[in-house]
């Protein structure tokens, strides 16, 4: 679903992006590529160390975690934020591994993206950790990613997207994807500076109290507190107060297409929020599996005479489209319609809510 590639460009490593994104648990199936040559060595190169920049021509602001070898041996780093167009320098070793991971910050609705490979190392949810390569991530409290491998000694790595938008480009598709998020009616990510942008952008600074002169660094960072805020408006929360664990799953319309994701666990008395997007047009259903003490789970019960039936998997799925489940491997289950006149809901699921019992024991 999100396969970062390596390319090489003119001496110059690009790490790509696919288009196609997924949120949360339940939505992480990913395989990275790596093309990188290994070569031996200079012997006169030993000790000495060079400039590695690393740059964002994406339309997300982006955190950066990068692995090395620093000091006594390799280690993990992070956080290094890098805004649309930006970029950052570290000091490396002139030869020898590198390893770099990147994830679009929190204010964006759909979920963090994510550029990664196939090297697991750890991150830590601090700004500024320190993880020694051989460090269990578990033990030590952190999470563990898939960084990817740069070609030793490369001068830049270029952080990008499908579309390729460029440094300048990069900056106007950021803008675009940040008032998107915040509300504001953009109807296309190109990162092309349209009339249309700049009357929504000069809206923008008229609603949040912003002179005309304001651009660069300082709008980037209005337009990301905005988008934050908007995210307290949208969004679906599940909150299991049942009597065990619970599985949800959720089916949307996307560009007139249905698509059904799952799972989401969530314990008795806790929430989950599965979709951190605006409900509003997307049609948006669930479905919900009890953890119970027999061979099966409890299905969610139907509450619609016709109800509608999704694509549903043991495991973690993500499923296009909702007809020919069972020729396609998958299971058919009838999820319940979500209210969608307004950008969040909120479901709250007890012992009644689940009464069928199905073969297959299904919610891994």
């Amino acid at each position: 679903m999100r396969e970062p590639l390596i390319r090489l460009l003119s001496g110059i490593g690009v790490a790509l992006a696919a288009a196609t994104f997924a949120a949360a648990q339940g939505n992480a199936e990913t395989d990275g590529v790596s093309d990188i040559t290994v070569v031996p060595p200079d012997p006169t190169l030993i000790g000495q160390t060079t400039e590695w920049r690393i740059c964002n021509e994406t339309s997300y602001v982006l955190r950066t975690a990068s692995a090395f070898t620093r000091g006594a041996g390799m280690t993990a780093k992070g956080w290094n934020e890098i805004l649309p167009g930006g970029c950052i320098a570290l000091t490396t070793p002139v030869m020898g591994p590198r390893f770099l991971f990147a994830e679009s910050i929190d204010a964006y609705q759909g979920g963090v993206r994510e550029w990664k490979g196939t090297t697991p190392l750890c991150v830590d949810d601090v700004a500024d950790f320190a993880a020694p390569a051989t460090q269990d991530c578990r033990l030590a409290n952190r999470t563990e990613r898939d960084y990817f491998a740069v070609r030793p000694g490369e001068p830049v790595t270029t952080l990008v997207e499908p579309l390729d938008y460029g440094r300048e480009r990069a900056v106007v598709a950021a803008q675009q994807r940040l008032l998107r998020d915040a509300g504001y009616a953009v109807s296309r990510v190109d990162g092309v500076a349209g009339r249309r942008t700049s009357r929504l952008l000069r809206t923008f600074r008229d609603d949040n109290g912003l002179a005309a002169t304001v651009t660069g660094e300082p709008l980037m960072r209005a337009l990301v507190d905005a988008a934050k805020r908007a995210q307290a408006t949208v969004g679906l929360e599940i909150c299991n107060q049942s009597s065990a664990p619970v599985w949800a799953a959720v089916a949307t319309r996307e560009d007139d297409a249905w698509r059904s994701r799952g799972w989401w666990r969530t314990a008795p008395n806790s929430c989950v929020e599965p979709l951190d997007i605006s409900l509003i047009g997307t049609d948006a259903h669930f479905f919900a599996l009890q953890e119970s003490d027999g061979d099966t789970d409890l299905w969610l019960r139907t509450v619609a005479t016709t109800p509608a039936q999704f694509c549903i998997a043991e495991s973690r799925f993500d499923a296009p489209g909702n007809d020919m489940c069972v020729d396609r491997g998958y299971t058919v289950a009838s999820f319940r319609p979500l209210p969608t006149e307004e950008g969040r809901a909120r479901v709250r699921l007890t012992d009644a809510d689940f009464a069928e019992r199905r073969p297959g024991g299904l919610r891994r």
